[in-house]
């Protein structure tokens, strides 16, 4: 019996490592998918910040009332 624990000594430790090492590899693909999801929000908002800044947004109103036969 001493003989067979003593040959399995470090395949404990080593599973551990393994399942470690592949958890964190999962976690560390998980989170550069949600960064770069969120760096794409970011910018999305930024153009649509940048449409939506008008100096008079009454006329651009107007304009478009009157082009569509409204």
């Amino acid at each position: 019996m001493r003989i067979i624990m003593r040959k399995e000594n470090g395949s404990a430790t080593l599973f551990v490592l393994v399942a470690m090492i592949f958890i964190t590899i999962v976690l560390l693909i998980i989170y550069m998918n949600v960064r770069e999801k969120n760096n794409n929000q970011l910018q999305e908002i930024n153009k649509i910040q940048e449409e939506y800044q008008m100096e008079n947004i009454e006329q651009e109103y107007e304009a478009t009332l009157e082009n569509s036969g409204f």
